[in-house]
């Protein structure tokens, strides 16, 4: 087993794997074998006598805490390693299970996942008295994760909530506690709440792990960060691996710092740069750090290929986003034609909007995709709910698109009430939306459900009433402001997000004028089969962080979109949109296609738009 543990590593990797003892950071570039560094390194450790169950691996997803634990079994040569490996927040439920009766929880604690917090919050804010409305729920619970995650007070943070928020987390708090429940920052938070102040249960966990290795250092949050140095020992066997260049996630408390102050936490800790790349031909690397070398907040690196010179990054410049669509779409059917397999293609961009014309121009050339991480554009809940207005317009026997809207946005009618009404109905022999006014009349219901369903009434004669002299994007926006989606939508903690795609779908529109005739269309896109199989994988550049395809191409790299307009205020938040343009780019193994348009539909109106200036700081052809 000795021998295997250093079969296939470079010099920088034996030497990560030779360090033993002290803190250890490995700058662990974009393709340079990070995860062999880290099971090599526990097989290595366990070599020179390391008791396995005194290791301790944390990740970011069970994912690559399973693959560690596989590795490592395949070089020791068995299955029986007790070594822990798995996410902080998986460490976190496993610490509350054997010490969370010190705080009076029982051992049996329920873990509630974000949709039972969310719930829970909404409770706790009608307990209060506060008039509630949609979305309210997912703010409050969007605040209190961020404060918890990156270890800052309530008052210090912004968020458009009319009422006080603190009010609402306390009931929040009494009620969990009362349940006996944890939610998912709590895993986090009491654990590093503990430690601080239980100074013997510290040196207790101190004592049972004496090596601590920590993958994707560069994405630790302030709670991360602060129950891992809870953890170490006077020892200080500490090894982070990571890439301060793929640090994407500041928006949701990342923190690059931690792994750029890792030297002034531990004085004399050895650092070592991984910079061999086994994934990208040379011509990508010397794009993407012509790029990256622009940012100051970083430490230098310069990737070597292994894989030959290859093909030059391309850019290339079109009249028009409908144009870059049918442009990445004729360019992926040459390569599926020429016997590429469609899981070697990549197709990124910064905000799901985008992904609207690109999937339709897919669909045209039937080419099987899917969108990773994520839902088709015609599939996403703000779309459906507009086309659904239409269809109940265009056919009022439609009862799911009767069912989806009839309390979209809320107005009182909850679903003993709608029950009642398909009862009522069936009894009548005719659909539920033509039975409405009958039931009305007779009384069938009371209270909040009868207003209810008179402002449904009313909403949907005004629109039928535009129906036959509107053109569809027209009456799409009207739909929008008359049932009141744009509002409830505001309200919502991705609200701006939806309402942007709305707008895709009401400028996409532009020209139609025949209402059946759209629905259709669109039918056949949200029911085009599913592909199954082999697809092209179409995402959003943070998803594809982890990812790596043969041939990548990046839309929309415009001034405004990537960098995106939310995250131009400072330098930081510039070099994290460098940094994600970087993880794009470095996806690829033989080609990536950089693309921008001078007109592109967004907000439902044409723009014009400018090139990212991202792209003047790439050495490409």
């Amino acid at each position: 087993m000795k021998d295997s543990v250093f079969n296939g590593l470079n010099p920088e990797q034996k030497e990560a794997v030779l360090h033993t003892h002290g803190p250890l950071l490995v700058f662990a570039g974009a393709g340079s074998g990070k995860t062999r560094v880290i099971v090599h390194r526990v097989a290595h450790l366990i070599v020179q006598g390391a008791h396995p169950s005194e290791i301790l691996c944390l990740t970011f997803t069970n994912k690559a805490a399973a693959e560690m634990k596989q590795r490592l079994h395949m070089i020791i040569g068995r299955d029986d390693v007790n070594v822990w490996a798995g996410t902080f927040h998986a460490f976190g439920a496993r610490f509350l299970r054997h010490e969370a009766h010190l705080i009076g929880y029982p051992r049996s604690f329920v873990i509630y996942d974000e949709a039972d917090q969310r719930s829970l919050m909404a409770k706790c804010i009608k307990e209060l008295g506060i008039n509630y409305e949609r979305g309210m729920d997912s703010k409050v619970a969007w605040l209190y994760n961020m404060s918890r995650d990156t270890m800052r007070h309530i008052d210090d943070m912004e968020l458009d909530i009319f009422f006080d928020a603190k009010d609402v987390i306390a009931l929040y708090e009494q009620r969990k506690k009362e349940f006996g429940v944890f939610d998912f920052g709590d895993l986090l938070n009491v654990p590093c709440r503990m430690l601080e102040t239980m100074p013997e249960l510290r040196e207790k966990y101190q004592s049972v792990y004496r090596h601590i290795l920590v993958d994707e250092y560069q994405d630790t949050n302030t709670a991360q960060y602060s129950l891992l140095m809870h953890l170490i020992s006077r020892e200080k066997n500490i090894c982070v691996v990571g890439d301060d260049d793929q640090s994407i996630y500041g928006w949701r408390g990342a923190d690059v710092g931690n792994i750029l102050r890792f030297k002034e936490d531990f004085a004399g800790a050895s650092v070592i740069t991984l910079e061999q790349n086994y994934r990208s031909s040379e011509g990508i690397l010397n794009a993407a750090s012509s790029l990256i070398t622009n940012n100051q907040y970083r430490a230098p690196k310069k990737l070597r290929s292994t894989r030959g010179k290859g093909k030059e990054v391309s850019i290339i410049e079109f009249s028009d986003d409908e144009r870059e669509a049918v442009h990445v779409a004729y360019t992926i059917t040459n390569l599926l034609s020429s016997g590429v397999s469609p899981l070697d293609i990549g197709v990124f961009y910064r905000v799901n909007a985008l992904s609207r014309v690109i999937e339709e121009a897919f669909v045209k050339r039937r080419i099987p995709y899917a969108v990773y991480g994520g839902m088709r554009f015609y599939e996403r809940r703000e779309i459906k709910d507009l086309l659904a207005y239409l269809r109940i317009i265009a056919n009022p026997a439609d009862e799911e698109a009767l069912s989806r809207i009839i309390n979209t946005p809320a107005r009182g009618i909850g679903a003993k009430t709608y029950t009642t009404l398909v009862r009522f109905a069936r009894g009548q022999g005719v659909p539920t939306m033509e039975s409405l006014e009958a039931a009305l009349a007779q009384n069938v219901l009371k209270g909040s459900g009868r207003k209810g369903v008179e402002q449904f009434i009313a909403l949907i004669s005004e629109i039928r009433s535009y129906a036959g002299t509107l053109d569809i994007p027209d009456l799409l926006a009207l739909i929008m402001e008359a049932s009141g989606l744009t509002q409830a939508l505001k309200a919502e903690i991705d609200g701006e997000d939806r309402l942007t795609n709305v707008r895709e779908l009401i400028a996409s529109a532009a020209g139609h004028k025949d209402l059946n005739r759209y629905l259709e269309e669109k039918a056949l896109m949200t029911s085009m089969d599913d592909a199954g199989g082999e697809t092209v994988s179409v995402m959003t550049l943070h998803m594809s962080k982890g990812l790596e395809f043969d041939y990548v191409f990046i839309l929309g790299l415009e001034e405004g979109i990537l960098p995106h307009s939310r995250s131009m205020d400072t330098m930081l938040e510039i070099e994290e949109e460098r940094r994600l343009l970087y993880v794009g780019i470095t996806r690829a193994r033989k080609q990536v296609m950089l693309s921008w348009s001078r007109t592109r539909t967004l907000y439902g109106r044409e723009v014009y738009q400018i090139p990212s200036g991202f792209l003047s700081e790439i050495k490409a052809r």
